[in-house]
Order: structure tokens, then sequence, then C-alpha cells
């Protein structure tokens, strides 16, 4: 199963969301982001 953290850095939620807005996110991928899916380690 793949992990946020698998994907390319401009293909995570919370860097889409930053980067463009809600409407370039999917509904999964919003929930995604909303929730907190993931950590803030590095």
């Amino acid at each position: 199963m793949k992990t946020i953290k698998d994907l390319p850095e401009h293909s995570r939620p919370r860097e889409k969301l930053r980067e463009r807005s809600t409407s370039a996110l999917t509904d999964e991928e919003i929930v995604a982001a909303i929730l907190g899916m993931g950590t803030n380690e590095t």
C-alpha cells in the first residue's frame, strides 16, 4: 500500500493545496489534507 511519503512532493495533498487551490485536488486528497494524514517529520 502506498503512503503519502511514497508520492513525489509535487503530488502530495498538502503541497498541492499550498501551490494550487482546492479545485486541483480530488475529494480524497482534500480529506487527507484536512485530516492531516502523514507526519510532519522529514
